[in-house]
């Protein structure tokens, strides 16, 4: 398999359209038109992110069963699994792990009890274990612009409390029927920078 791509915009090539062998751009496009412009010019499965300081659209690298990873040219790599934060790597502060009680809360009927257990490694190096407890709950749908299409989506809140005494709230957009994520807006731990992404040009 072979390709040819603009050295400046390198994004990889994909088996089926779906799997860049290499990925990114990220923090290129300064503003949301500019993102999904170039969202539009790559054939390829992307998101529209931001990661604490990183934003701009990232290309998929990589798909390993329901695990994808999205790399950024700065050493940024953002892991979902079933569409959702799994893990980061090279940023101040990262995600290393996430464990569900059960199926991932947006696979769930809401309302939903759930029960998370993450890792992370905080800026100063510490590697600290927290869980949560909650609910998921969902409203009527409503109408997002994401950055190639406007879609219809069911808008849930994922409202932790976790063991330290503090409190997390998170947004999820999902497809009313399949339950297939398609914007996030997540604090993933207590103290933790925003993670935001909607998804462009979609991989399944």
């Amino acid at each position: 398999m072979s390709c040819a791509i603009p050295a400046v915009l390198l994004a990889g090539c994909a088996s089926g359209g779906t799997t860049p062998l290499s990925a990114s751009l990220a923090e290129l496009f300064p503003d949301d038109q500019a993102t999904a412009r170039q969202a539009t010019e790559i054939p390829y499965a992307s998101l529209s992110v931001q990661l604490g300081d990183v934003r701009g659209l990232m290309v998929m690298g990589s798909q390993a069963g329901e695990m994808t990873y999205w790399p950024s040219p700065e050493g940024v790599v953002l892991e979902l699994r079933d569409g959702g934060l799994h893990a980061t790597s090279g940023l101040e502060a990262n995600l290393l792990g996430t464990h569900y009680g059960g199926p991932p809360p947006w696979r769930r009927e809401a309302p939903a009890r759930v029960e998370i257990t993450r890792r992370w490694r905080d800026a100063e190096g510490h590697v600290i274990q927290g869980s949560g407890q909650g609910q998921l709950r969902c409203d009527a749908t409503e109408m997002l612009t994401l950055p190639l299409a406007e879609r219809k989506l069911e808008r849930c809140s994922l409202v932790l409390e976790w063991t330290d005494g503090t409190t997390t709230t998170s947004t999820l957009w999902r497809d009313p029927s399949s339950h297939r994520l398609w914007a996030v807006d997540e604090t993933p731990w207590p103290g933790a920078p925003t993670m935001q992404w909607q998804v462009a040009r979609h991989w399944w």
